[in-house]
């Protein structure tokens, strides 16, 4: 399902699922584009949004989703704890990522990329050709 514009998308969906993601500044250089690589990596079937505030310490993403499915997979590709500081949103959950977890979003995102020939190759045990 496609990316929304924030304020469209969260105005006219009053039951959206809020992530939050802390990015601290040496995680990464640009958190907004490793979030989005993993929302694009889960393969959300609803709507969703993104948002960022850079913080003193980084960067502060907000992530809205449609489906409660999609929320999930995200809450559990990331660790977030739920925790309810804003009104008005169908579930919330915080986390912060760190150096290995945005190590290990990017090695998805890159293995994903490499296409099935090269993962076929690489799933082989060592001698096969």
């Amino acid at each position: 399902m496609p990316q929304f514009a924030w304020p469209a998308f969260t105005l006219e969906r009053k039951n959206c699922h809020l992530v939050v993601i802390e990015v601290p500044a040496d995680v990464s250089k640009e958190p907004v584009e490793l979030v989005a690589l993993l929302i694009k990596g889960l393969l959300p079937e609803g709507g969703f949004a993104l948002s960022s505030q850079e913080t003193a310490k980084g960067t502060r993403l907000f992530c809205a989703f449609a489906s409660a499915v999609d929320t999930e997979s995200m809450i559990d590709a990331v660790n977030a704890q739920e925790n309810n500081l804003s009104f008005g949103w169908a579930s919330e959950h915080h986390c912060a990522i760190d150096k290995a977890t945005a190590k290990v979003i990017m090695g998805l995102v890159t293995s994903s990329s490499r296409g099935p020939e090269t993962r076929s190759k690489r799933q082989r045990p060592p001698g096969m050709p």
